[in-house]
């Protein structure tokens, strides 16, 4: 039984390593991103479907309570919380269309389902002139190739899709602490 924990435990650290080393700069460039955004008034929005709505919560939570240090709180708002869900796939997209402004931010958690309801949610973002930054496990087409020029894809890769959930929450963590860093130079 303690070998089983032991080979968990050394999987996911190895995991932690190859995401940091895949992804190390697309992180700091989404924090810088989501940091500028919010230094200008605008509003981040997150959102992501099944596995994925926790961390998409968690985010928000985050953002609007404070990380590592006791700070205000930066508007930011979980899509999914803010609506009720129906069987429309433009429930999220309509939401952002009617609250989302140009320059504001949109968070998309995914897990390899190409799901519509998070490629019309991308593209009403991209209508209305938002920044998307799209946390991935795998690569997804359909909303890959939903992605402006100018918004970022932090993919982990396949590899470590076991480790996906814990991978998402270290990017979290880390978007957090940059995103706190530099607006109230804390280490």
């Amino acid at each position: 039984m303690d070998q089983v924990v032991f080979q968990h435990l050394q999987n996911h650290i190895e995991a932690t390593m190859t995401m940091g080393e895949n992804c190390a700069l697309k992180i700091a460039d989404a924090a810088e991103k989501i940091t500028q955004a919010l230094l200008a008034g605008h509003t981040i929005y997150s959102c992501g479907l099944g596995e994925k709505a926790p961390l998409s919560q968690l985010f928000v939570h985050y953002l609007t309570a404070g990380f590592e240090i006791e700070r205000p709180g930066f508007p930011a708002i979980d899509l999914p919380s803010l609506i009720n869900a129906n069987n429309s796939t433009d429930y999220l997209s309509n939401a952002l269309h009617i609250h989302g402004e140009n320059s504001d931010v949109l968070v998309v958690f995914s897990s390899q389902d190409n799901n519509n309801i998070l490629v019309n949610t991308i593209n009403t973002a991209i209508e209305k002139g938002l920044m998307v930054i799209h946390i991935a496990t795998t690569k997804e087409s359909l909303l890959t190739t939903s992605l402006g020029p100018n918004d970022i894809e932090i993919n982990c890769g396949e590899s470590i899709q076991k480790s996906s959930a814990a991978m998402n929450f270290l990017i979290i963590q880390c978007l957090c602490t940059l995103i706190d860093s530099k607006i109230f130079g804390e280490n």
